[in-house]
């Protein structure tokens, strides 16, 4: 009788072994509607899904910003006769975008980049001499202060967040992001 329950088992073990092997096959030679590159992200935390779109691709003009255009700005350093020396160097923000021609070609929030010039007890030259754009931009930039004469003669303390006004000296030629 034991080789009788020997076989019942085995044979049992068999069926569910095969059928195992049957659905396992089935499930791999099923084919899913979408393809590797298609399929849906499983959702992060928060149940946030991440685009995977891909990155188009950047296209750039150039411009120019005319000669004479002026440029509103916002100190982000605090600067002073009594404290700064030639060359320190300083940076301020584009408060209003400057547009030529209906296109943003420099962006508000753009950084202005300079240095103190010769410093006295009178005065305190700012010399501006680079702009960085939040869409990566950069160019060299010749700009005076319009408030006062070549190089802000008369003012002696300029403090972080102070609004300024700055004219170009010379054409800004920059590449604008479409």
């Amino acid at each position: 009788m034991t080789g009788g329950t020997e076989l019942s088992q085995f044979s049992i073990f068999g069926r569910i072994a095969a059928i195992a092997i049957l659905l396992l096959g089935a499930g791999g030679c099923s084919r899913s509607d979408q393809t590797a590159s298609q399929q849906v992200p499983a959702p992060g935390p928060g149940g946030f899904i991440p685009d995977t779109k891909p990155v188009p691709v950047a296209r750039w003009i150039d411009a120019t910003v005319p000669r004479g255009t002026t440029i509103r700005l916002s100190l982000i350093d605090t600067l002073s006769s009594a404290t700064s020396r030639k060359g320190d160097m300083f940076r301020a923000l584009v408060t209003d975008a400057v547009m030529v021609g209906g296109t943003v070609v420099v962006p508000s929030g753009s950084n202005i980049l300079g240095r103190v010039g010769e410093v006295s007890p009178t005065s305190l030259p700012l010399e501006f001499e680079r702009i960085d754009t939040p869409t990566g931009a950069s160019a060299p930039l010749k700009a005076r202060m319009a408030d006062a004469g070549p190089g802000g003669a008369g003012r002696t303390v300029f403090r972080s967040t102070a609004p300024i006004t700055v004219v170009l000296e010379e054409p800004l030629r920059i590449q604008v992001k479409q």
